[in-house]
């Protein structure tokens, strides 16, 4: 009995060591921990230097940047661009048949339009951006004094004939009548018949045939080929549209419209916009009468009223 009993006591001993020693490893081990945990939040946040600091990248330059866009690293397709690519001022002239009569030009490229004389076929033409002349050129870009063409491949461009207004009707004169079938009704075949559609009623009011009416509103290339139409500009704002090189025997001349007169207003339209020139033609088709508000070269303003017989 006594050696089981000493054995017993060997055995608690042995067990009471082992708890002790790891009672005391477990609290070293957290002693350890706290230590480190409480040396972090007592030291000082480190500080940099203004001598190791990094310095600020420059501001880059927009010749930096768009040194970086020529390059084009990723291949990026520049094509949406070509609407608005820059056109030369100076361009060849074009060796094709054609004579320019005048343009409606506009903000938007689609509702632009220009009067174009094809001297082979004698004929009078209305053309738009894309359309093409003669089955060779595209018609580009519509502007106020030329249209640009893209013939094989080359940009060439189509001007109106610079014509001084004191030499206008004798220009014209020289020239003769040139009339295409497309337009001969509207460009009156000669003087008398002319004469014989429009009645003078009085001082500054005719009598027009809706025929003729019709004839220039359908077709607007007609009115060009019997003047130069051209926009009147004062300071840089359009004020009208002005008329030089009036051809004997023309509407124009038969309805009292004299060489350098202004447009300057129809129907209570001002014209002060190459879209304002389009509405006038819209008015032709449906007024029974209209009233012209017109600027002489002297500077004259005069009323003209005009019925829709």
């Amino acid at each position: 009995m006594e050696g089981i009993d000493f054995a017993m006591g060997l055995n608690r001993i042995l067990l009471w060591s082992a708890n002790a020693g790891l009672a005391a490893l477990c609290c070293w081990i957290a002693a350890g921990l706290l230590a480190d945990a409480t040396a972090e939040l007592m030291l000082p946040p480190p500080t940099v230097s203004a001598a190791e600091a990094p310095p600020p990248p420059p501001p880059r330059t927009w010749q930096s940047r768009q040194a970086i866009l020529d390059r084009n690293l990723f291949k990026a397709s520049t094509t949406a661009a070509e609407p608005g690519e820059a056109i030369e001022d100076e361009l060849a002239a074009t060796k094709l048949p054609l004579r320019l009569l005048g343009t409606v030009a506009a903000g938007m490229a689609q509702r632009a339009w220009a009067a174009v004389e094809d001297l082979e076929q004698r004929q009078h033409l209305v053309v738009r951006v894309n359309d093409r002349l003669q089955d060779k050129a595209e018609v580009v870009r519509i502007e106020r004094r030329r249209i640009v063409l893209r013939n094989g491949g080359r940009l060439e461009e189509l001007a109106l004939d610079e014509v001084e207004p004191t030499q206008g009707a004798a220009a014209a004169a020289a020239r003769g009548p040139r009339f295409g079938r497309a337009d001969r009704r509207a460009n009156m075949a000669s003087p008398g018949a002319a004469a014989e559609r429009v009645q003078r009623l009085a001082e500054n009011r005719f009598g027009v045939a809706r025929e003729d009416v019709e004839s220039v509103a359908n077709n607007p290339a007609a009115l060009f080929s019997q003047a130069r139409i051209l926009p009147k500009y004062d300071e840089g704002k359009m004020v009208g549209v002005q008329l030089n090189a009036i051809k004997p025997g023309s509407l124009f001349e038969q309805i009292g419209i004299r060489e350098g007169d202004t447009i300057t207003e129809l129907n209570g339209i001002q014209i002060t916009s190459q879209q304002d020139s389009a509405s006038v033609l819209r008015e032709l088709t449906s007024a029974s009468a209209f009233h012209v508000t017109v600027t002489g070269s002297d500077g004259a303003v005069r009323q003209l009223t005009y019925e829709v017989q």
